[in-house]
């Protein structure tokens, strides 16, 4: 009888000990690292420790120059560049904790090689900040994380201008919003995190811990909004060479990209696909079971058989890749016997778009902005199509798929057909409001108007308009 084979693992995972300094620091820091972190933290921590016995090396004579042999020696043990980097990120994470915390005599431009700038946004959170947050982190990870980042620019602001809860007033969250502009935030953040911001003052105000509602004191109105840029889809004749060259290679990246053109996946949704994703209903028919990824809405996409062969066949890589009797968890596996990263997803697509010598920039989102189009084009409902690409509201998909010239001519012939064949139908007109009905509505506009406003100038000049509308309704009732 074979003796049981014991699985390899990773030699820094099993070390029982690290030097005294690294032990300690990593006791001080291994609350704050998650599962999936604590482990690639302890992997770097221990070519850090290796590096340091083999090199006689002491921690307090390091700088950024000796960083570099560190970095060559992680390169020799055939680790990607990547890997090397992190490697070095890991170990100066390691020496900024003994500067900070007076251990060590270096300054921290002697470890970064650029002028070093302190987090600014680090700020203690109080208690109030930390019971709202909570709710966040158990079931969602990634919105804790983002809601934790405008929870420490908010407070920042509130200290440096001493600012309270009960202090805070509308002009103080319009400065809050010139804050962010500018501090340099980038547009994408300047429109997400005063919405972060504004939910959390609808809770304190649920709570009574402010006076005035969230909606009075930050108006969506005020919140940058975001620009409604149009898809870009690929032309069909790129459309076509793209999915040929996909589907011509044994690459399982390749393969990937080919699953995200066909099912109009995400990529974070194609990187949490779990193994066992096709789903067969009472009926037989197949459909791709997506995970709740973004909006948390998990749907299903209907699978033709050349896209079920291609899962099955990105399946039989990622078994061959995974190396264990039992089955991966996720759908795609590197030959490492790990989930690819995004940017390997993004290399892959870099070597795509040089192969197929097109200066047109292609990223993979676009891939989805692609499937939304052709499936416009082919005749399925906007309703359908806003269920496949897993959108909250049917806005969200108009926004995002965009009919083309093509389809809205076809459209037109097809319509003009049809009312050639049957006699049209009179239009019924709107019957005429009544004098005192326009008046009343035009009544009704100023004085909202007037609640919103907030410069007296304004506030003035909307009592004219006010008092003019009333003579001119008291001189056509009269006439």
């Amino acid at each position: 009888m074979n003796p049981k084979r014991e699985p390899a693992r990773n030699q820094f995972t099993n070390r029982p000990k690290f030097c005294d300094y690294l032990e300690r620091y990593q006791a001080a820091n291994k609350s704050r690292w998650t599962k999936l972190n604590y482990v690639s933290q302890r992997v770097g921590i221990g070519r850090f420790d290796e590096w340091l016995k083999i090199t006689n090396f002491k921690l307090h004579e390091l700088d950024w120059q000796k960083l570099l042999e560190l970095h060559r020696f992680i390169a020799s043990q055939g680790v990607s560049a990547n890997g090397c980097a992190k490697g070095v990120q890991v170990a100066k994470h390691a020496i900024r904790w003994g500067i900070e915390s007076g251990e060590l005599p270096q300054k921290l431009e002697d470890i970064y090689t650029f002028h070093f700038c302190k987090n600014e946004w680090s700020h203690e959170l109080p208690p109030l900040s930390v019971e709202y947050l909570s709710s966040f982190e158990p079931t969602r990870p990634g919105s804790f994380i983002h809601h934790r980042y405008a929870h420490r620019v908010f407070h920042t602001y509130l200290t440096e201008r001493k600012l309270t809860y009960r202090k805070l007033r509308h002009r103080d969250l319009i400065e809050f919003i010139k804050y962010l502009e500018q501090k340099g935030f980038k547009q994408q953040t300047k429109m997400t995190l005063p919405h972060k911001v504004k939910s959390y003052l609808a809770w304190l105000y649920e709570k009574k811990k402010i006076r005035i509602h969230a909606e009075e004191l930050l108006p969506s109105r005020l919140i940058p909004k975001k620009p409604r840029n149009l898809p870009r889809p690929l032309d069909p004749e790129l459309d076509r060479r793209l999915q040929d060259l996909l589907g011509s290679t044994d690459d399982i990246y390749y393969k990937s990209i080919l699953l995200i053109r066909r099912t109009g996946l995400r990529i974070t949704e194609l990187m949490k696909m779990e193994f066992d994703c096709i789903e067969y209903d009472r009926k037989n028919r197949v459909s791709l079971k997506v995970p709740p990824i973004k909006l948390g809405i998990e749907r299903r996409v209907p699978l033709d058989p050349e896209t079920i062969d291609l899962i099955k066949s990105i399946r039989t890589m990622s078994l061959a890749n995974h190396k264990k009797k039992s089955r991966p968890k996720f759908l795609v596996i590197r030959e490492s016997g790990l989930q690819p990263r995004y940017e390997r997803y993004s290399s892959a697509l870099t070597e795509i778009c040089a192969r197929l010598n097109t200066e047109k920039w292609i990223n993979l989102h676009s891939l989805r902005h692609t499937y939304a189009t052709s499936m416009l084009n082919a005749g399925l409902s906007i309703t359908s199509l806003k269920e496949l690409l897993g959108h909250k509201t049917i806005i969200m998909t108009l926004l995002y798929a965009k009919v083309t010239q093509e389809k809205i001519h076809e459209d037109y012939s097809e319509a003009v057909k049809r009312m050639s064949n049957q006699q049209i139908p009179k239009l019924l007109t709107r019957s005429t409001e009544s004098p005192e009905e326009i008046f009343l509505e035009l009544n009704r506009i100023l004085l909202k108007r007037l609640d919103l406003a907030e410069n007296p100038l304004e506030q003035k000049r909307i009592r004219a308009l006010q008092a003019r509308v009333s003579k001119i309704k008291t001189e056509v009732m009269r006439g």
